[in-house]
């Protein structure tokens, strides 16, 4: 079954704070220390609520997705897939509609960071062709080249 991408509404944004929580919380915790306070903030004014979206296969909801265009580039904020939904193909779905909107788009490049900690979604990215371009001691940055098939 296809997925489909919902802008998320303004009311859900504490929705949106629970389930990058939920997500994030480990990774977020053992690199600068979690703080509700900080995360909540930061999203309210590091992220533009346009960059959200639902991710529902049929009715379901079944994740959440942040990405935004930057000149050149497609930029991969988050991407979260409900663990009873996780090896089901739904995240590499989500990435092949990116992609599609990076070239409908015009764009050169897909990017995104992921936590070296964080060794699922490193393999989930390298798998789908995304190179690891540069890294810090906590962050790989990764890029795939778009290009129309």
């Amino acid at each position: 079954m296809k997925v489909a991408l919902i802008n998320i509404k303004d009311s859900e944004m504490e929705v949106v704070f629970s389930v990058t929580k939920v997500a994030l919380f480990p990774y977020v915790d053992a690199v600068f220390g979690w703080d509700d306070n900080f995360q909540r903030a930061r999203l309210a004014n590091e992220y533009d609520l346009n960059w959200y979206f639902w991710i529902y296969q049929g009715r379901e909801r079944v994740g959440l997705v942040c990405y935004k265009h930057v000149t050149t580039r497609l930029h991969l904020h988050l991407l979260i897939i409900f663990p009873e939904f996780q090896g089901r193909g739904i995240g590499a779905q989500v990435m092949d509609l990116l992609k599609q909107e990076a070239i409908d788009a015009s764009r050169q490049t897909m990017t995104l960071s992921s936590f070296i900690a964080n060794s699922e979604a490193l393999r989930f990215y390298t798998e789908l062709g995304y190179a690891i371009e540069e890294s810090d001691k906590d962050f790989y940055h990764l890029t795939l080249a778009v290009e129309e098939a």
